[in-house]
């Protein structure tokens, strides 16, 4: 991130090409990874750091993912709350530190995952 103020002529070269591209440099830096190892969804942060998550949810822990209506902060906070529970406080606290886009594109990637196992047993 650069702390120098930008000019009046940057804001004036500044057009949704550079800005498609700014957002594409942007969310490479907050790229996030993941695999699937039996039942638990491994997320793999652009700082190396790795998390871990259950696929076999209770009824408990899906309703506080999925409640609709959920607010994106009480989305990431039930997603840190079943971190904190399934791989221990370390990592719920490394969650933390990680930026809120991080934690959105793991969260939106753990719930694709989710709703995708949800039919894999039926052949849907």
């Amino acid at each position: 991130m650069s702390d120098k103020t930008p000019t009046k002529a940057e804001f004036d070269a500044w057009t949704s090409e550079t800005e498609h591209e700014a957002l594409a440099a942007i969310g490479e830096a907050f790229h996030v990874r993941h695999i699937i190892k039996g039942d638990t969804f491994w997320a793999l942060a652009p700082n190396g750091k790795v998390y871990k998550l259950p696929l076999g949810l209770s009824i408990k822990d899906f309703e506080a993912l999925s409640a609709e209506g959920n607010s994106d902060v009480q989305s990431i906070s039930a997603v840190k709350d079943l971190i904190r529970s399934f791989a221990g406080p370390e990592q719920a606290e490394s969650l933390e530190a990680q930026p809120v886009q991080v934690v959105m594109n793991i969260l939106n990637q753990y719930g694709t995952v989710i709703r995708d196992s949800q039919g894999a047993d039926l052949g849907k």
